[in-house]
């Protein structure tokens, strides 16, 4: 409970993990047996079968050592604690030292031999762990296939199936990368002949080193990558960097196998690197909320030295990466699909737009459009004046998000881009929204306009500068909703 979710995070994180359906969900409530009267299940029995191991969720995770005793301790910890909560783990188990070697049957049997650390590691923690080094990778014409009932006997006795990468080909074992047995097991779970219909929630990558560096923020990790948005600048900055050559040395190639992962799953999967020294609270944070410990879209600025949100910026070292998808930039109101944009705008504010007034409005003062992918989020920009003679700021008019891409990182992707793109900008929110908790931690500055039912936000280092003139804006522009949207 130390990830403190919200109310919304924690229903989401109960619906996928811990549905009404699951097996292992108690039926009687323990308040009515105090006592543990015969027959009815004690407040232990129902804590113990909540808790008990289940695979509603799985997770794809490379465990990328060798670690020292303290960190193979916790990555059993973890492992187990997330079996517990709903997620389970197929563990295909690396190691920075394997990577030097030529591939040969001695380089084999140190992989077998050195992936027992792991396997030993989740019995210590108290839980099931199985070894599979045979026959269950196998070189096919083309591609590397997976024989899943190694896996499902190990899920179906509660075992954790800690996979060695080794392949049999023509009767020969042989040892793979462990990257490429990742991309083989997401591609064969993802596939036509789905693993007991189940496709992987996550992909994580358990290692020293920590998550994609950051050149954004020297020093620190990235928080949250689209992988589609980011990949080519990521790797760019990577290059021209020698230093973290040396000490992420493996960033790039997992940074390779999450987007190759990534790309054979749904949306709403998602990847997450994180060091042994932020086990377990990254991984169960993560697990819960579905999100970044740290918002990449907080303003670094608006964090107090010493604060809890700032150590984790520096400290945690821990990257969340999605698949993402596609952004454009338009200028002009006639590059959009105005029939998509309505339907997005009302999906999104619950609300029906006057389109007329609106887009006429849009028309006139329309700084730009960003627009994710076929129109899961819109961020509409337009240019406003106080006065005739005076300067023209950018006000952020709408920010939407469909109902249906909510919950997998697009809502800090686009606020991030938004920033980028317009370093000063204003914008306003009525003072019952729900989202002004959200837009404070945003935001450079704020005001409430008297003798009215709004809230002036800004960003960027110069707008206490027009305070008064944002007012004026805030105060004059036009409501762009004629109602509450009704379904018919």
């Amino acid at each position: 409970m130390k990830t403190s979710p919200s109310k919304r995070e924690l229903q989401h994180f109960l619906k996928r993990f811990v549905p009404d359906t699951s097996p292992s969900m108690p039926r009687i409530k323990p308040e009515l047996n105090p006592q543990g009267a015969p027959g009815v299940q004690s407040p232990k029995d129902y804590v113990n079968a909540l808790l008990s191991p289940s695979s509603n969720q799985i997770a794809l995770t490379k465990v990328e050592g060798p670690f020292d005793r303290t960190g193979w301790q916790a990555v059993g910890s973890t492992l187990l604690k997330l079996q517990k909560l709903g997620m389970t783990s197929i563990v295909v188990a690396d190691s920075v030292a394997w990577r030097s070697e030529q591939h040969s049957v001695e380089l084999t049997k140190r992989m077998t031999r050195e992936s027992m650390a792991l396997v030993e590691a989740i019995e210590g923690a108290g839980g099931r762990a199985r070894p599979i080094y045979g026959g269950l990778l196998e070189q096919g014409v083309s591609d590397i296939q997976v024989n899943f009932e190694f896996i499902q006997s190990a899920l179906d006795n509660n075992q954790i199936p800690v996979v060695f990468p080794i392949l049999s080909n023509n009767g020969m074992q042989q040892p793979i990368k462990a990257n490429e047995a990742m991309v083989a097991l997401t591609r064969n779970l993802a596939g036509p002949l789905k693993f007991k219909g189940i496709t992987p929630a996550r992909i994580v990558v358990i290692n020293n080193e920590g998550g994609i560096p950051n050149h954004e923020r020297p020093g620190t990790a990235h928080s949250l990558v689209n992988v589609q948005e980011e990949y080519d600048e990521i790797v760019k900055a990577y290059d021209d960097n020698e230093a973290w050559k040396k000490s992420h040395p493996s960033a790039i190639q997992n940074l390779d196998m999450v987007k190759d992962c990534l790309s054979c799953l749904p949306t709403t999967s998602s990847a997450i690197i994180v060091p042994t020294s932020s086990l377990p609270k990254a991984l169960i944070a993560n697990l819960v909320t579905d999100k970044p410990l740290y918002s990449s879209s907080l303003p670094i600025s608006n964090l107090q030295i010493g604060s809890p949100d700032l150590l984790q910026v520096n400290q945690t070292r821990s990257t969340v990466l999605r698949h993402g998808i596609k952004i454009n930039n338009y200028a002009n109101l006639s590059d959009l699909d105005l029939p998509n944009l309505t339907r997005l705008l009302e999906a999104s504010f619950q609300k029906k737009i006057d389109q007329s007034s609106f887009y006429a409005r849009l028309e006139r003062d329309l700084a730009g459009a960003i627009i994710a992918g076929d129109y899961e989020g819109a961020v509409l920009m337009t240019r406003e004046r106080a006065y005739p003679e005076a300067q023209a700021h950018y006000y952020l008019d709408k920010f939407a998000i469909a109902p249906t891409s909510q919950g997998i990182g697009l809502t800090d992707i686009l606020w991030k881009r938004m920033c980028d793109a317009y370093p000063e900008l204003l914008w306003r929110s009525r003072q019952d929204n729900g989202v002004n908790k959200w837009y404070f931690e945003r935001s450079n500055g704020y005001l409430r306009l008297k003798g009215t039912q709004w809230v002036l936000f800004w960003h960027g280092s110069k707008g206490f500068q027009f305070v008064e003139e944002y007012a004026t804006i805030a105060k004059a522009i036009p409501a762009s909703f004629s109602g509450l949207l009704t379904n018919k």
